[in-house]
């Protein structure tokens, strides 16, 4: 079993670097949810788009990768 301490520190979002693995200042958490904000709506729309097409043509409306 690893300890947390011993490795390396590996930076969450590039807007808070310096950002502890388990625990963030409310202005870094700010910062990291306003990094993300912009890709809700593109998450949002694509996960739309895929249950239209599950509902309409069934799982043959996914990649093959997804089936």
């Amino acid at each position: 079993m690893a300890d947390d301490i011993t490795e390396a520190h590996k930076p969450q979002f590039a807007s808070a670097p310096e950002q502890a693995r388990k625990a963030a200042t409310v202005e870094e958490a700010n910062a990291a949810a306003a990094e993300l904000k912009h890709t809700v709506g593109v998450v949002r729309r694509q996960a739309r788009e895929r249950r239209a097409a599950l509902a309409q043509f069934g799982k043959m409306a996914l990649p093959p990768e997804q089936r």
